[in-house]
């Protein structure tokens, strides 16, 4: 299963399973708990500490932390590890995956791959969207009655966003509008759910929308919005390396 980011200012998620270690070492892990990372039940898992930390630079602690618990185990046991993945966001927002594998840990930075995109739900990903800093680029179409291109000027103009930057172009030919947006401030939500208003009939709604947001190391936010005959569907970009 991927390791997924949430939105929070200071973010850990995955874990880390340890397989069969001995008594002495598990006694020895068991006061190892730091700001990050605590031995989960059993001892069979390092997992994400319930409580938020604070104070230590986040991507000095976490890996700290983590070679700590894998330098207590025995040569035998690290080379056995099953492994898995943690994925830390700081508060500067910086995002990066520490990958366990047989004693080795290795540090991978998010790098977008839209050859490797998969759909994800629609609702999900608009809901998780913060609609302040979202960014949204990117061209649509649709059949709509006279002044319905007043009204997506109008819609965006008003958006109470934090970023009040972009551009919109909305041209008319004849029953069909066409507008292209740049960097606009708008949550993707709230857009689609104009477009689907004005589009008459709702099949005429086409177009490509590419979503994302103004804070900065957000790639995990990305996504790709689709328009086709009035159905709206999801895509969201690998950031990791496969394996």
């Amino acid at each position: 299963m991927p390791t997924t980011i949430t939105d929070v200012e200071l973010d850990c998620t995955g874990e880390v399973r340890l397989g069969t270690l001995s008594p002495s070492t598990l006694e020895l892990l068991s006061t190892l708990g730091g700001e990050w990372l605590e031995l989960g039940p059993k001892g069979r898992k390092l997992l994400p500490c319930h409580v938020q930390p604070g104070g230590t630079p986040t991507l000095a602690a976490l890996p700290a932390e983590l070679i700590a618990f894998l330098d207590a185990m025995t040569p035998e046991e690290r080379e056995a590890l099953p492994g898995g993945t943690l994925v830390v966001r700081d508060r500067a927002g910086s995002v990066v995956r520490l990958v366990v594998a047989r004693g080795e840990i290795h540090v991978q930075w998010p790098r977008e791959d839209w050859t490797q995109a998969e759909p994800v739900d629609l609702e999900s990903i608009l809901a998780e969207m913060d609609a302040a800093s979202a960014r949204i680029s990117g061209r649509v179409s649709f059949d709509a009655e006279a002044g319905a291109e007043d009204r997506v000027v109008e819609f965006v103009g008003r958006f109470e966003g934090l970023y009040p930057e972009g551009d919109l172009l909305v041209e008319r030919h004849g029953r069909t509008l066409s507008a292209e947006l740049t960097d606009v401030n708008v949550g993707p939500g709230q857009l689609l759910a104009t477009l689907r208003r004005l589009a008459q009939p709702p099949e005429s709604l086409e177009g490509e929308l590419e979503v994302g947001s103004f804070l900065a190391h957000a790639q995990d936010r990305d996504f790709r919005l689709t328009l086709e005959r009035g159905t709206a569907r999801a895509f969201r970009p690998s950031l990791w390396p496969a394996g």
